[in-house]
């Protein structure tokens, strides 16, 4: 007898309305420059009864987060926004968001972001006066020890008359753009843009600038 009581306590609680969210951890990949980053976290109420949310708590004030409702049908589904925004923040960092329903129950969100300085160009402007031999100058670009590393997937230049190159001087850490003009006779200008496979959900370009002076 108390085995069949057991049971039926046990099919009521699964029978209750539920949240089964699609992907409860995230992480995120970023540089500074990116100033923020949005996360969607789905939910599906496979329950057979209606579900409230009374409210969506952050564990910081750099992070909120907002539900387009609050009350969902069974087998409807719906979504927390969630904004971390980064300040003057580096390194790994991990956000909890809790959503809380109006009987209490309680499911815990986890945002992980890592904000790298995985770049830098130096010089980030390379130019020859009117006149100067027509040689390359060269940027170097490096990955610092501790950054996420980086691949350069191309560089295109925004004038033919400047074109450029990129060598791999180390995978993922350090490489070299080559910029070579075609000729020195007049003032030229140009942007070349860095293309990249960091980070992996929105990668980044960079950019680098020729000139002729």
């Amino acid at each position: 007898m108390l085995t069949r009581v057991l049971l039926f306590l046990a099919a009521a609680t699964l029978a209750h309305a539920d949240l089964v969210w699609e992907k409860p951890v995230q992480e995120f990949h970023r540089v500074p420059d990116d100033g923020h980053v949005d996360a969607t976290f789905t939910f599906k109420n496979t329950g057979p009864d209606s579900i409230t949310i009374k409210r969506v708590i952050t564990s910081c004030g750099c992070t909120s987060a907002k539900l387009s409702k609050n009350t969902y049908a069974p087998g409807e589904s719906g979504s927390v926004e969630v904004k971390f925004v980064f300040g003057s923040r580096r390194g790994p960092h991990r956000k909890i968001i809790g959503v809380v329903a109006d009987d209490k129950r309680e499911w815990k969100l986890d945002l992980r972001c890592f904000i790298h300085e995985p770049l830098t160009i130096t010089p980030a402007l390379v130019w020859w006066k009117v006149g100067e031999a027509a040689s390359a100058k060269t940027a170097k670009l490096t990955i610092p020890a501790d950054g996420q590393k980086v691949e350069i997937k191309s560089v295109t230049s925004s004038n033919p008359r400047l074109s450029a190159t990129v060598e791999t001087v180390k995978a993922g850490e350090e490489y070299v753009v080559s910029v070579t003009p075609k000729d020195t006779t007049a003032k030229e200008s140009a942007e070349l843009t860095v293309a990249t496979n960091f980070p992996p959900d929105a990668p980044r370009t960079y950019r680098i600038f020729a000139r002729i002076k």
